[in-house]
């Protein structure tokens, strides 16, 4: 079955199509109606199409949840932006803030401090959800299965002296994040780089992202952790509240 055809079908539903029949879908795509058939049944069972009355479709509701992930990830920087400024502001050191993305995470959003550090997590990439901080706060909250199953997948690997190669060793240091409320690394995946960090949970209670802070080991050491970590919280509710 053509994956082509089949974002095609989808492609033929608009304002002014809201509905649409297989005879009008096999016009529009000059296609047999059969074939169409076909692509719909498979659309049907998967929930990206539903028989609206017998006899005529419309997109299924799952786009609601497809459309609400995109929104997020789109407002998410910009409703995290003055938290994120003010969180650099108060700590002196970058923030950072990570989606989760399969078994990866992606920083959406950094704001450098005016003393800028070479870290993995610069805006746009894709960096390991099991190293730092950042990573550890969204890992800890997804499922200990979730956990295993990384691990078993063989993408695990050393960046650093540091990275936790061992399954039971990151177990437990995840429940030791879900109790403290907050992350903790030193030079996991980048040298020399310590940080903090705390997920970021919606209105439902869903992990959306995590946010943290990063520095030089020598300038983290100086710094009160307790200040550190208050600081996250504190930026951590005002983003909360807005979503």
């Amino acid at each position: 079955m053509s994956a082509e055809k089949t974002l095609e079908i989808l492609e033929q539903f608009d304002f002014e199509s809201r509905t649409l029949s297989v005879p009008e879908l096999a016009a529009k795509l000059q296609q047999p109606q059969s074939s169409v058939y076909r692509h719909l049944r498979v659309l049907k069972e998967k929930g990206y199409i539903i028989e609206y009355s017998p006899g005529l479709y419309s997109l299924g509701y799952i786009f609601l949840k497809l459309a609400k992930i995109v929104k997020m990830d789109i407002d998410l920087p910009v409703v995290s932006q003055e938290a994120m400024r003010e969180l650099t502001r108060s700590t002196g050191e970058t923030s950072i803030l990570l989606v989760p993305s399969n078994l990866q995470a992606v920083c959406l959003a950094a704001v450098p401090s005016g003393h800028p550090i070479k870290v993995s997590s610069e805006q746009g990439n894709i960096v390991p959800i099991y190293g730092g901080a950042s990573s550890k706060a969204l890992l800890a909250f997804m499922g200990d299965q979730i956990v295993k199953d990384l691990y078993l997948s063989g993408v695990v690997k050393k960046h650093t002296n540091q990275t936790i190669l061992d399954l039971d060793v990151m177990l437990n240091q995840l429940e030791e994040i879900r109790q403290k409320g907050y992350s903790y690394s030193e030079s996991e995946i980048d040298d020399g780089v310590i940080s903090y960090g705390m997920p970021i949970f919606d209105s439902d209670k869903k992990l959306v992202a995590s946010l943290s802070v990063a520095g030089p080991k020598e300038r983290m050491e100086k710094k009160e952790k307790n200040e550190i970590v208050q600081a996250i919280k504190t930026a951590v509710e005002k983003i909360e509240n807005q979503l």
